[in-house]
């Protein structure tokens, strides 16, 4: 599940709310890196939330923490407050001491070299190498950067592993497929989150937008348009907490929540596309200013879509393998959660 109400949560949205307005994304955009909310989060401990007590951190409930990774999305978020939550839990996995300041993470590919998210700031980059069972962390203030073109208003940029020497390494038993279970449901959870804010902040605008002497909201071409956005975040939201829950009930082995996790990725991938054009256009021209901040959802949202793989790849990846399960099996996954060991 998703616990918005736990302390952890609770202090990660008392800080987003302090230190991350509306003017926050914005400025960031512009090339004013808030460094005020990540020493506040840094100061809390919140990104070392799912490292253990014995590494470090404080060993958060996996629910908990969700429901932090909830409100920095809703929050727009322009720091890699997920992505460094998701590296040190690598290097926690790995028996390995968690990284100094921000990180991100890269799963390792038939080149030696990844697109990073947020890559112009994150400090240390954690490589998981799925083929030697092996995780190594890296100084991304050393390598050249070099930006990639990216719909997100974080950036990515792209890291090239060979020749630069890794900091630290360690064999990990972390399997690839607990690994894709992990990062999948972060985006999910990610996008859910996202997607609900996009939903407020539409049903705030046509509320208030007045249009032959009446608010947008009374016209029924409009309550049509936000009612089929909102079923599509309604399963979204369902989604995102189903591979949540699946993560927190299986966290000594993520891998048997790989199902929920690709499912969600699907579901919600297929869902931005039918949420994000009513949101644009419920807003007519103004949801297309720069100066709005619907764009800090709508581009996050279609960034986070692809990357990762998009949902037709996942779709491929999970049709394939249910293929070749029995229907009674697939019926059992589907009704209780309980998939056949792959």
């Amino acid at each position: 599940m998703i616990n918005t109400e736990a302390m952890v949560a609770e202090t990660a949205t008392k800080i987003y709310t302090d230190l991350c307005g509306r003017e926050i994304p914005h400025q960031a955009e512009a090339g004013q890196y808030p460094q005020a909310l990540w020493d506040a989060l840094a100061e809390s401990g919140l990104p070392l939330a799912w490292v253990s007590e014995d590494n470090g951190g404080f060993g958060a409930d996996y629910d908990e923490v969700f429901g932090a990774i909830w409100a920095s999305a809703q929050a727009a978020s322009p720091v890699p407050f997920a992505e460094t939550l998701v590296a040190n839990w690598m290097l926690d996995r790995a028996g390995l001491a968690p990284a100094d300041g921000t990180a991100s993470f890269a799963l390792s590919g038939p080149t030696p070299a990844a697109d990073i998210p947020f890559g112009m700031h994150a400090d240390k980059i954690v490589l998981f190498d799925a083929a030697h069972h092996e995780i190594a962390l890296f100084d991304n203030r050393l390598a050249t950067r070099s930006p990639e073109e990216s719909l997100s208003p974080d950036g990515m940029t792209q890291f090239v592993f060979s020749g630069h020497l890794a900091e630290q390494s360690a064999k990990t038993e972390l399997t690839r497929r607990a690994f894709e279970a992990m990062i999948l449901t972060v985006r999910a959870v990610q996008m859910a989150a996202t997607m609900e804010s996009a939903l407020n902040l539409s049903i705030d605008y046509v509320s208030q937008r007045e249009q032959f002497g009446r608010p947008l909201s009374k016209f029924q071409a409009i309550q049509h348009q936000l009612a089929l956005a909102a079923s599509e975040c309604a399963a979204a939201t369902m989604a995102a907490t189903q591979a949540a829950s699946a993560i927190a009930g299986n966290a000594d082995d993520p891998a048997r929540a790989w199902h929920e996790a690709v499912i969600a990725k699907v579901q919600i991938g297929h869902s931005i596309e039918a949420v994000t054009v009513p949101f644009h256009q419920v807003h007519g021209a103004m949801g297309y200013t720069q100066e709005y901040d619907l764009h800090h959802y709508t581009r996050r949202l279609w960034a986070w879509r692809d990357a990762l793989g998009n949902e037709h790849l996942w779709s491929k990846r999970l049709g394939s393998e249910l293929a070749a399960t029995s229907p009674d099996q697939v019926w059992k996954g589907v009704t209780s959660g309980q998939w056949a060991a792959s």
